[in-house]
């Protein structure tokens, strides 16, 4: 095989799997009509009277971070995003035996967060997503989330190896599960298309 037609097999192989991945590569990107989004209101129907703050803080902070989309006023943002926090749960999650006893003591507590999220496109005026979304984060009472030895949110790290496990513990467990739950309705947000 002469020189110049083994360079062009090489390149037609080449262009090939250039044009493959780029196809692949924009699968899975947003609608391009939508360039901004609004958070609306968000309601929280629990007992938690800074949850929603927190959540909106968060997933802002996150959408900003990863420049996904412009954040804009309502009036102006092409998609509006709706949230209202279901639930809030507190429950032992670990017990061990108590001393000189046949009763059980409980060591950890979970935290469960349940979010419905709605993301509706005002161009087409259409839904995009409606989901449910819920996490955890666990804490043990009165032991400082930083030095309390457990992987508070199941990403295989512990205290000092952990850049989010600190502060007091139920909240640090509450911030925890919001942190997930925002990662979760960011990549919602972007297979959504």
């Amino acid at each position: 095989m002469n020189m110049k037609l083994k360079n062009r097999i090489l390149l037609i192989i080449y262009l090939f799997s250039i044009l493959s991945c780029s196809y692949y590569s924009t699968k899975g990107s947003l609608p391009p009509h939508i360039k901004s989004l609004s958070i609306d209101s968000i309601i929280n129907e629990t007992p938690e009277y800074y949850i929603e703050e927190s959540f909106e803080e968060t997933l802002l902070n996150m959408l900003i971070e990863k420049n996904i989309l412009k954040i804009q006023e309502s009036n102006e943002a092409h998609s509006h995003l709706y949230a209202s926090i279901k639930t809030l749960s507190d429950e032992p999650f670990s017990y061990s035996s108590a001393k000189n006893t046949s009763y059980e003591k409980v060591e950890e507590y979970r935290i469960m967060i349940e979010i419905d999220v709605r993301w509706f496109d005002r161009v087409d005026n259409i839904v995009l997503f409606e989901k449910k979304f819920k996490d955890w984060g666990i804490y043990i009472p009165n032991k400082d989330i930083s030095n309390d030895n457990i992987d508070n949110d199941g990403d295989g790290k512990i205290d000092s190896e952990d850049l989010d496990e600190f502060g007091s513990p139920r909240e640090s467990a509450i911030r925890i599960a919001v942190n997930k739950i925002s990662e979760d309705v960011i990549d919602e947000i972007l297979l959504t298309w």
